[in-house]
């Protein structure tokens, strides 16, 4: 009898044990992916895009009394340059700072009044560079934003000589918004307008007029590389 007791108790451990190691083996596998804060560190890139801006020139001094100033004339052109910036991340909530410059050429003319004649009154901006701050919202891997500072502005302008008047750099505020899309681990492309309502106005010394430059708006397209924590996946 003590035999057949023995017997059973051994049998009895022997399933046990096999029915805990189909226990153990069975631990499903997982997978858990950790999202970093894509959005945060120093990031460079490139942009271009097209420029329009509105300009005038007002005529000066005694020998062009009773002429009549040029009035509003259109530019347009081209835009491109680099950028540079650092963003912040906090949960959805993003805050940076970025700069750019740019080499422009946003021309225009115009013959009106004044600036009848051979020599038409132009103006065109050579350069722009903006220091602004970012405001966006994270939704993944799109991010919309506002901005807005400072933007400086190298302009020639031409009336009545075949010389090109250089102010020196004129200056005033921007603002605007775009959306950045991190299309691949620390790579993004972002679409973006600005608008600066008005420069300051410039006085150059060899041009028979003052240069207002105003109503700036420019259209840019850019893709950045980010320096900060692409995602991270663990596996367990």
């Amino acid at each position: 009898m003590i035999k057949h007791a023995i017997a059973l108790a051994s049998l009895l451990s022997l399933f046990a044990g096999d029915a805990l190691a189909a226990d153990l083996a069975a631990v499903p596998y997982a997978q858990v992916t950790t999202i970093a804060t894509p959005w945060t560190g120093f990031y460079v890139g490139v942009a271009g895009g097209w420029g329009r801006g509105t300009s005038r020139q007002d005529q000066t001094g005694a020998a062009f009394a009773g002429v009549g100033d040029s009035g509003d004339f259109t530019q347009a052109g081209w835009i491109a340059g680099g950028t540079v910036g650092y963003d912040w991340q906090f949960n959805m909530f993003t805050v940076g700072v970025e700069g750019d410059i740019s080499a422009a050429d946003i021309d225009g003319n115009t013959s009106n009044a004044g600036c009848a004649g051979a020599i038409p009154c132009r103006t065109k901006i050579t350069w722009l560079h903006t220091g602004r701050g970012r405001v966006g919202v994270a939704f993944g891997q799109f991010m919309p934003y506002i901005t807005g500072g400072v933007a400086f502005a190298g302009l020639k302008a031409t009336n009545f000589n075949t010389e090109n008047s250089q102010p020196n750099g004129m200056w005033g505020g921007v603002v605007g918004g775009g959306l950045e899309w991190m299309f691949l681990p620390n790579w993004s492309a972002k679409a973006e307008y600005l608008f600066i309502p008005s420069f300051g106005t410039a006085t150059p010394s060899d041009l028979s007029g003052k240069v207002t430059e105003r109503n700036v708006s420019l259209a840019r397209f850019g893709v950045n590389y980010h320096f900060g924590d692409a995602p991270v996946t663990a596996r367990y």
